[in-house]
């Protein structure tokens, strides 16, 4: 089985010790230790990849992908390669550009063709995609980061043909999580910001148990 994690943080500074990319870590780990799977779990960050905004050329509808944009090619690539996918994003204005750009890249790689042909099938459909939303704000936050994040998600990736993984009943499109606290730095215009990684763990730990529960009933092996 190859599951592919998305981290869509795009702070330079970050980078692979981005809240995001660490929760992609985690989900790594729980696949592998507390679920039992041996998956092979691959974390992509988005922010080493320079995607480009869809100019609705339609050259995509031959080519089945972007003729302009290599760096989506790669990333759409890794997509249709995966019997699992998780997005962790995090709260920017409110969506991450990039995030943004693969969608509607996507979106238009699928409308055309379904336009052409009503019985189209995306080469990744039905393929499930566990949602991760988090942001700069402590516990009060979270019904916002569903609202302002996880719905908008699951509404755009179910419309291209993937599965939404709920990470339990009150949280049908995913899973949410928030900062413990912040502290301004002297020498930084960033802040620094802690995070109670167990709570998330707790958190992300039915998201991923749905996901590979989609998987399962889909026939893939792990």
């Amino acid at each position: 089985m190859k599951i592919t994690c998305i981290s869509a943080s795009n702070i330079e500074p970050a980078r692979g010790q981005s809240a995001s990319t660490k929760a992609c870590e985690v989900l790594r780990d729980i696949i592998h230790t507390e679920l039992g799977s041996d998956a092979e779990v691959e974390i992509l960050p988005l922010i080493d990849y320079e995607l480009l905004p869809c100019r609705m050329c339609g050259e995509c509808i031959d080519s089945g992908t972007c003729t302009r944009d290599a760096a989506f090619r790669s990333v759409f690539s890794r997509i249709v390669g995966s019997d699992a996918l998780f997005l962790v994003c995090p709260h920017y204005a409110p969506l991450p550009s990039k995030v943004m750009m693969l969608l509607e890249k996507m979106q238009e790689i699928w409308y055309l063709n379904w336009c052409r042909d009503k019985t189209y099938n995306a080469p990744y459909a039905r393929c499930p995609i566990g949602l991760v939303g988090h942001g700069g704000q402590t516990l009060e936050a979270l019904p916002y980061y569903k609202r302002a994040l996880l719905d908008p998600l699951a509404n755009a990736f179910a419309s291209v043909q993937l599965q939404i993984a709920s990470a339990g009943p009150d949280w049908p499109t995913g899973a949410v999580f928030a900062i413990q606290s912040l502290v301004p730095t002297a020498d930084s215009i960033f802040v620094t910001i802690t995070h109670d990684w167990n709570e998330i763990r707790r958190r992300l730990l039915p998201l991923a148990a749905n996901v590979l529960a989609f998987t399962e009933k889909s026939g893939a092996t792990s």
